[in-house]
């Protein structure tokens, strides 16, 4: 019987059941965007009363380029200490680059208006929670188009550090909708391993397989939420 088909209360591992898991996953994560959400909050007060924050990232321009190069480390860091890290360890990782998160995400509300982004979230949530849906109960083994998902992933990055240079890429709509459409596919599929990982016998990893499952739906759901915001200020500024 594969890992995609088996009843979901086939078994609970130390009295833990699969849904047990799921939620646990899901909990991370949520926290996680609620951490991003907070310091997001709070960053965009200081930005707009002239604080700490202002005065860092106006006053020296180098300094946007900080929590980009940080949270790469982290997720480098993450995904090659599975088995090497402590579960402790990876909690930590995990916030500290949500946090970073909320700090890029300050600047949000000033470029698309709050309005704008409360949509974007709205649309971003209803559409991550169906693909998760989607992941959680089909019986199709999704990482057979794992080689697609990533080629298209790699294909939008590209065209997107072009888009730096080439201004008549940098405003496309075709990006936004290219990029919202691999991710969501992402969900789906990071959601599938879940399942995987909850067989996984040595509880040590396990547990640290729930933190980066719950990492890779959060990277999946803020770049929904971007794609989005991408769209509807695209879609604003050409009316």
């Amino acid at each position: 019987m594969s890992e995609f088909n088996r009843p979901e209360n086939m078994y609970a591992e130390n009295g833990i059941s699969i849904n047990a898991y799921i939620t646990k996953v899901f909990t991370i994560m949520g926290l996680g965007v609620a951490l991003t959400a907070a310091v997001a909050f709070l960053g965009y007060n200081s930005l707009m009363n002239g604080g700490i924050l202002a005065s860092i990232f106006f006053g020296n321009a180098f300094m946007i380029f900080v929590p980009l190069i940080v949270q790469l480390g982290i997720a480098i860091a993450m995904g090659t200490g599975l088995t090497k890290f402590n579960t402790t360890t990876l909690y930590v990782l995990f916030f500290v680059y949500s946090a970073i998160t909320g700090i890029t995400f300050s600047v949000l509300p000033a470029a698309y208006g709050i309005d704008t982004l409360g949509t974007a979230f709205l649309f971003a949530a209803v559409l991550f929670v169906s693909c998760a849906i989607i992941g959680h109960t089909t019986s199709v083994d999704l990482s057979r188009f794992t080689g697609l998902l990533f080629g298209a992933l790699l294909a939008v990055v590209i065209v997107s550090v072009l888009g730096i240079f080439i201004p008549a890429l940098r405003g496309s709509l075709l990006i936004g909708y290219a990029g919202l459409i691999v991710f969501l596919g992402l969900t789906a599929f990071d959601m599938q391993k879940i399942k995987q990982y909850y067989y996984v016998p040595d509880e040590t990893i396990k547990g640290n397989l729930a933190v980066y499952s719950a990492f890779q739906l959060y990277l999946d759901f803020i770049n929904i939420l971007l794609y989005i915001l991408r769209i509807l200020g695209n879609s604003k500024s050409r009316r």
